[in-house]
């Protein structure tokens, strides 16, 4: 039996050496007819996506994806907003989506995260393991649970059995913060062994590296020995850019880092050097710590996490941060570095205040392309909506109303997500007072991507082609005090006085 296991985790390793097809097919009666979207997380810090395939279900909810993947890459399935994870190796998956509980609260971004339903799963694939491994360790910490060295092997035998429904990594535990208290050193070295003896079977490197990380988050709280933490599970070991457990873990360990240890030394060159965005001074001060000194990689992904981290407080220079980041894109010595620092800089500047919008090349009703930079003059309002969509009503309503008072001032723009030019020109027909501009983005991932849209109805307040709030806020609830601003400066900036005449526009 262990020579079988064995073989066939061997040829799943050989497979994963490089780029592989993989099938995914998946199974949504409740979403007949939409676009279904796979995409691919760049790196594990960020969670920045990448799209690796599109399709859309037919009329019973059913589609097949392919795409190719290398080694086990961490993807989500994206239907409208509700989206699943999992984890894709070369292969074929069958999947059903299910409907999002109608009692489950949304996400703070406004997508419903559901989890997806493997059929005929090998026990030995990565998603069946994982699951099973995850639901342990959730086992272990649960209040119920956590004094009973047995219980958190005992209670969860089920999913080894096909009945319940996986679990994906992104459990209950939070992405950066692992188990406050913390158990005592004997029962959770009871668990290890017990995973241990009950996984023995498995021929996994991968898997095997991402329980010793889940473990180790037992071992993190506020009892915990740093020195003994770093020495078993960092110190001289390579770092797994794969694998979520050690993610969490490393981003856990040396958390607020620099504000516990250079920034507590000497906080006015720290400020000073990351102001002037002098990487290697910035470096040379975490170097005197003693888990950092003597690994150069390590070292760097510590700061460029710190960094980003850090980049939405107001201890240090945010365009210092970004400077440093974008060196870091270009000129570490890493390969890895390079692409998540490059994705750092991305969702720190892409669609905020002050950048400019994406180009975008859209059909309009009547039929030619535009460009839509050619139409952002003065202050606008783009509006991304569709006509299936009945949330979005509620708000588009709100934009009719403020149109007719502000719609001197401000142009309105609307991109409409319908599933068709026709169903556009509909909609427009149907509500006239709703835009100046309709134009058509269909579902078209592209454009969704580009505009960091993961909902909708989604609005962007801009002067020009520069983003001025992004997203704005919501028309039935903000927009109109911000609107208002815009009338009463312009108006000013046009009053005709007595002695000077016209005044100047601001500059």
């Amino acid at each position: 039996m262990r020579s079988i296991l064995f073989l066939l985790s061997s040829l799943v390793l050989s497979l994963a050496a490089s780029a592989a097809p993989v099938t995914v097919r998946v199974s949504a009666p409740t979403y007949a007819g939409e676009r279904i979207l796979l995409y691919r997380y760049l790196d594990l810090f960020t969670l920045r996506t990448e799209l690796l395939a599109n399709g859309r279900l037919d009329d019973r909810g059913s589609a097949t994806i392919d795409a190719d993947v290398t080694g086990t890459v961490k993807a989500m399935v994206r239907i409208g907003t509700v989206t699943a994870d999992l984890l894709l190796r070369p292969g074929t998956y069958s999947v059903e989506m299910p409907a999002p509980d109608a009692a489950r609260p949304r996400s703070i971004n406004g997508t419903t995260r559901v989890d997806l339903v493997f059929n005929d799963l090998d026990p030995l694939d990565i998603n069946a393991l994982v699951s099973d491994l995850n639901e342990r360790l959730d086992a272990f910490v649960a209040e119920d649970l956590a004094t009973d060295e047995a219980a958190g092997m005992q209670a969860l035998d089920v999913v080894r059995k096909g009945t319940a429904p996986l679990h994906p990594d992104s459990v209950k535990r939070p992405s950066t913060l692992f188990i406050t208290p913390s158990w005592s050193e004997a029962r959770v070295d009871s668990f290890e062994r017990k995973l241990r003896r009950f996984y023995a079977e498995v021929q996994d490197p991968w898997f095997w590296n991402d329980l010793d990380y889940g473990v180790a988050g037992l071992r993190f709280g506020p009892r915990a020995n740093d020195r003994v933490l770093f020495e078993r599970y960092l110190k001289g070991r390579p770092v797994l850019y794969d694998v979520p457990e050690y993610v969490r873990f490393l981003t856990s360990f040396f958390a607020e880092h620099l504000m516990r240890q250079p920034f507590r030394r000497d906080p006015e060159r720290l400020t000073a050097f990351i102001a002037r965005a002098e990487i290697d001074s910035v470096g040379a001060m975490l170097a005197q710590n003693d888990f950092l000194r003597d690994d150069a990689r390590l070292r760097e992904l510590v700061l460029m996490d710190e960094l980003y981290a850090a980049h939405g407080g107001q201890t240090f220079d945010r365009a210092g941060i970004r400077r440093m980041l974008e060196q870091l894109s270009t000129g570490s010595a890493f390969a890895e570095h390079r692409t998540i620092a490059a994705d750092m800089v991305w969702d720190l500047t892409a669609m905020r205040p002050g950048a400019t919008f994406p180009p975008l090349a859209l059909r309009s009703p009547e039929g030619p392309v535009v460009q839509l930079t050619d139409l952002l003059e003065g202050p606008v309002c783009v509006m991304v909506t569709a006509g299936w969509c009945a949330y979005c009503e509620q708000e588009m309503i709100a934009v009719e109303k403020l149109r007719k008072e502000y719609g001197p001032y401000v142009r309105f723009i609307g991109i409409g997500l319908d599933r068709s030019m026709e169903d556009l020109k509909a909609y427009a027909k149907a509500h006239p007072g709703r835009a100046d501009t309709w134009l058509f983005g269909g579902d078209d991932p592209v454009l969704m991507d580009a505009l960091r849209i993961r909902s909708i109805p989604s609005f962007f307040l801009l002067n020009g082609p520069v983003l001025a709030q992004a997203p704005a806020p919501p028309p039935s609830d903000g927009m109109a005090a911000v609107l208002h601003r815009i009338k009463v400066t312009t108006e000013q900036e046009h009053r005709i006085t007595p002695d000077r005449g016209t005044r100047p526009p601001r500059r």
